[in-house]
């Protein structure tokens, strides 16, 4: 399945939630096809946080600058994010984040991990380490109250099938303002 067959606000109109399809396409991705898999999460980011100019398959580093995620590429170039409100946070040096939160239109989060350098010497792609999904659990806590846990699924890491996975933990980030941007397993909706 070629996830940039579909619009996002096509996917939005459809009773199948995002998230299924994304999963979906990475489901069909065997754990071997590392590159494939690859492929399929730069689609992943083109689709949901699309770059000013290019595509987040040609960039080589991504830096934190001022409040912004800047891409660059190869030939010197660099692009921000067609919506920078997208970019919520990181984790890591503003010259070399080792993650970055981005939170979709409906306010859900994304966290893109990134791999280790070569350290070939040579300029090359960013590698996705892992992309997590966020999702959430909601339940009653009393007349007036609900509450959520958050999940998070990893799209590019997957259990010992391939398969992509769920896990439930407490994330500490960087916010771009500079303070702290915490997001807790279980949480309360207003």
């Amino acid at each position: 399945m070629n996830m940039l067959t579909f619009d996002k606000t096509e996917i939005q109109k459809q009773n199948k939630p995002f998230i299924a399809e994304a999963v979906f396409a990475v489901e069909t991705i065997n754990a071997n096809q590392a590159s494939e898999k690859q492929v399929k999460a730069k689609q992943l980011l083109d689709r949901l946080f699309p770059l000013e100019c290019s595509s987040h398959k040609d960039v080589t580093a991504y830096v934190i600058d001022y409040h912004h995620v800047m891409a660059y590429f190869k030939d010197g170039r660099h692009s921000g994010l067609r919506h920078p409100k997208h970019f919520v946070a990181y984790v890591g040096d503003k010259e070399d984040p080792s993650s970055i939160l981005f939170r979709d239109g409906t306010g859900s989060h994304v966290e893109v991990t990134f791999g280790n350098h070569k350290g070939t010497g040579c300029i090359e792609l960013i590698d996705i380490d892992d992309i997590q999904l966020e999702t959430c659990t909601t339940f009653s806590q009393g007349m007036s109250e609900m509450a959520a846990m958050r999940h998070w699924i990893s799209l590019v890491k997957g259990d010992e099938k391939g398969k992509p996975r769920a896990c439930t933990e407490e994330k500490e980030y960087t916010a771009k303002n500079g303070d702290d941007y915490q997001l807790e397993c279980c949480y309360t909706m207003r």
